[in-house]
């Protein structure tokens, strides 16, 4: 196959619309003709062209037949399982996730755990890298079909720059870094945008306008979709939720500042003060479920002991989702979307953590703006966010020839 430079303009225009379809078939799993033409804006005998030609390439292929509205049902197309592969890295705070998607988005394996934590700083890079190469290996994968690699992190991630200015400060933008050490494009981005652009392109957020998706995690990140499209804001660093003032004099923050959210609402938050509690005399089902090492409470713990009836981890549950509810009520009035996501370790809780949240939401917030907007639980796995960031993926590297 010729380098994309050495194409005229025609053979560029075509590749250009091959990319395309194989872009919307990777985010859709199977379109039909009909809808292919709609989505690209080209004629029929333009994309059944197009289509054989990936089918000869052995891209694409026919997986079935659509439902009728009227007539023969129409055929429906997808990528062959082993037309492509993205990398797909999520960095968080005490390990490192690898996983592999095919051609349809599936998972290939089960996703591989790498016990590295990110305060250790860049040297953790090599690790990941070693680590997501022995996979690929693994797996018998030819690297030739690889698009790349998709990274979520926490922090603050200027997506275009490819820059985290939190975890992994290197001399060089830390995509540029993982894509030279992989040997593969490789992009970065904010764990809550990724995981908003995952309940856009496959969640609640699909075909709506204003939809807002907290992460509630270790940390507390957010994620918007205003007008139909992702928002990162002026330097991709919008979202900085987790770090509004909430608390009077509360304790220190990550971030440097006194009562942040995110001491008081997150998952951090509530190990941390599960463990006080405890200390300080609180009787909780929490001692036995850890074997009495309160180091290993964490937000999962606290939810199990919830579950169980353990009074004290519902109080402390109780307690996050009112701070979660006064603080969803300035990003509603604000706002005013559509629809409020809860996504995260944290909204694993369910009605211990969404009925304080809505009553806090009720007390504070002005009631025109309140009764319209639905709040609910993330539907998408605790994997979400790794298929946001390889979507994300997919929309770059499948946009680069436009760009040439």
């Amino acid at each position: 196959m010729k380098d994309v430079c050495e194409l005229n303009a025609v053979e560029l225009k075509r590749v250009l619309q091959k990319q395309k379809i194989i872009k919307l078939l990777y985010l859709n799993k199977a379109l039909t003709i009909p809808e292919l033409c709609k989505q690209i804006g080209l004629s029929t005998p333009k994309i059944i062209s197009l289509i054989n030609e990936l089918k000869a390439e052995e891209i694409v292929e026919e997986i079935g037949q659509a439902n009728s509205s009227g007539g023969r049902r129409p055929v429906l197309y997808g990528l062959k399982r082993d037309a492509l592969y993205t990398i797909g890295i999520t960095i968080n705070l005490f390990r490192t996730t690898v996983f592999i998607f095919n051609g349809k988005n599936e998972a290939i394996c089960a996703p591989e755990i790498l016990n590295v934590k990110i305060a250790k700083g860049e040297s953790i890079i090599d690790d990941i890298v070693e680590f997501t190469n022995a996979l690929i290996a693994m797996q018998n994968i030819d690297r030739r079909k690889i698009v790349g690699a998709g990274i979520e992190i926490p922090g603050l991630v200027n997506y275009e720059l490819g820059i985290n200015y939190t975890y992994l400060k290197t001399e060089h933008p830390l995509s540029q870094v993982f894509e030279e050490k992989l040997g593969l494009p490789a992009i970065i981005e904010n764990d809550a945008k990724a995981r908003t652009y995952a309940e856009l392109k496959f969640g609640a957020a699909k075909d709506r306008k204003n939809v807002l998706v907290l992460e509630l995690d270790w940390g507390i990140g957010l994620g918007m979709v205003l007008n139909g499209k992702l928002y990162r804001g002026k330097n991709s660093l919008a979202g900085e939720f987790g770090h509004l003032p909430m608390a009077e004099n509360g304790i220190l923050c990550t971030c440097g500042k006194q009562g942040c959210l995110e001491t008081i609402a997150s998952g951090t938050a509530i190990a941390r003060m599960a463990r006080e509690g405890i200390k300080g005399g609180k009787s909780s089902l929490l001692t036995k479920l850890v074997d009495e090492d309160l180091d290993k409470i964490d937000p999962k713990t606290v939810v199990q002991a919830a579950n169980a009836g353990d009074q004290y981890s519902i109080t402390i549950l109780t307690n996050v989702g009112q701070w979660l509810g006064k603080s969803i009520t300035y990003l509603i009035q604000i706002f005013n979307p559509e629809l409020i996501v809860l996504s995260g370790r944290v909204s694993n809780a369910g009605q211990y953590i969404l009925t304080p949240i809505q009553q806090a939401i009720y007390t504070y917030c002005n009631p025109d703006l309140s009764k319209e907007v639905k709040i609910q639980i993330s539907e998408l796995d605790k994997y979400a966010g790794v298929r946001g960031v390889t979507a994300m993926l997919m929309e770059k590297v499948m946009s680069k020839v436009e760009a040439k």
